[in-house]
C-alpha cells in the first residue's frame, strides 16, 4: 500500500490496481490513495483473473471515521483489512524536510475528508501523536465493526506475531515501512524467520521491504513467508508509462521467479 500515487501518473492507483489485476496478482490500496477506493474496487472486479483485493488502514482519531472507512471498503468488496501498526507518528524524513516537500494542487487523500489530521497538537510525545497509537484493545475494536479478515502491518518482533495471533489476526505483515520511518531498523529478511516461528504456522506471515526481483521473492518464500508486497518497482513503472509500465514490472518480477526456482 502506498500513498498518493497519482504523484507518479495522472491515472494513480487507477493505473496499478489495473495492472496488477490483469496479471492475477493482489492489490493493497492505501488509506492514503488519492483515487477513490470504490473506482479502485470496480477497476479490479472488473478483471476475471485478479488476485485478493486489500484495504490498507490507518486507525483515526475519530472511530466514526474509521468505521466510516471500514464500511466503505466492505461496501466495494475489499476483501481483507491491512492494520498499520508501525506508524503512529511520521518519520524524521530529512530529504522531505530540506526540499520542503508539498503535494501539488489536485493530489490529495481523497478517501479522508478534506483536512482532516492525525495530529492533535496538544501536550506529550510528538505532540500527542503517540497516544493514537493502535493498542490491542483497538484491534479487539475493529474486529467488532467488520466482518472482514485483518492483517497487522508492521510486525517486527517475535513477542508481537505471538501476541497477534491471540488476538486474533488473520495474518501479519514483517515490514519495517520501507526503510523510511525508523533508521536502523532491521531488515526485514534478517526479522522473517523468528517472527514465522512465533505464529507456529496459525495465520500466513507476508513480507515487505527490499524485495526488486524475482530473487528476492525466492528468498522470503524460503525464509517463510506465505507471500511478499511489493512496493517502490510498481512506483517506478507506473512513473515510467502508466498501468503498462506497472505490468511490465510485475511480468519481470513473476518471470524471475520462475527461472530462479527451476534453476
Amino acid at each position: 500500500p502506498m500513498a498518493f500515487q497519482r504523484l507518479a501518473h495522472p491515472q494513480g492507483e487507477q493505473a496499478s490496481v489495473l495492472a496488477a489485476s490483469v496479471m492475477g496478482l493482489g492489490y493493497v490500496l492505501s488509506t492514503q490513495a488519492s483515487v477513490p477506493l470504490e473506482e479502485v474496487a470496480r477497476l479490479a472486479h472488473g478483471e476475471a483473473a485478479r488476485g485478493p483485493l486489500w484495504f490498507q488502514l490507518y486507525l483515526q482519531p475519530d472511530r466514526g471515521l474509521t468505521r466510516s472507512l471500514v464500511a466503505r471498503a466492505e461496501a466495494a468488496g475489499y476483501e481483507a483489512l491491512v492494520l498499520t501498526v508501525d506508524a503512529p507518528v511520521q518519520g524524521s524524513r530529512d530529504q522531505e524536510r530540506r526540499t520542503g516537500f508539498q503535494l501539488p494542487p489536485g493530489v490529495a487523500a481523497v478517501n479522508l475528508p478534506e483536512g482532516v489530521a492525525m495530529a492533535t497538537g496538544g501536550p506529550g510525545l510528538c505532540g500527542g501523536l503517540a497516544e493514537h497509537a493502535p493498542s490491542w484493545e483497538d484491534l479487539a475494536w475493529l474486529r467488532s465493526v467488520t466482518r472482514l479478515p485483518i492483517l497487522l502491518k508492521g510486525i517486527t518482533h517475535p513477542d508481537d506475531a505471538h501476541l497477534a495471533v491471540e488476538h486474533g489476526a488473520s495474518g501479519v505483515i514483517v515490514s519495517n515501512h520501507g526503510g523510511r520511518t525508523l533508521d536502523t531498523l532491521p531488515a526485514t529478511a534478517t526479522l522473517l524467520p523468528e517472527v514465522v516461528a512465533a505464529v507456529e504456522g496459525h495465520v500466513p506471515v507476508l513480507v515487505d521491504g527490499g524485495v526488486r526481483r524475482g530473487t528476492d521473492v525466492l528468498k522470503a518464500l524460503a525464509l517463510g513467508a506465505s507471500a511478499v508486497l511489493v512496493g517502490r518497482p510498481v512506483l517506478h513503472g507506473l512513473a515510467n508509462a502508466g498501468a503498462t509500465g506497472v505490468a511490465q514490472v510485475l511480468r519481470l518480477i513473476c518471470d524471475e521467479l520462475e527461472i530462479a526456482m527451476a534453476l
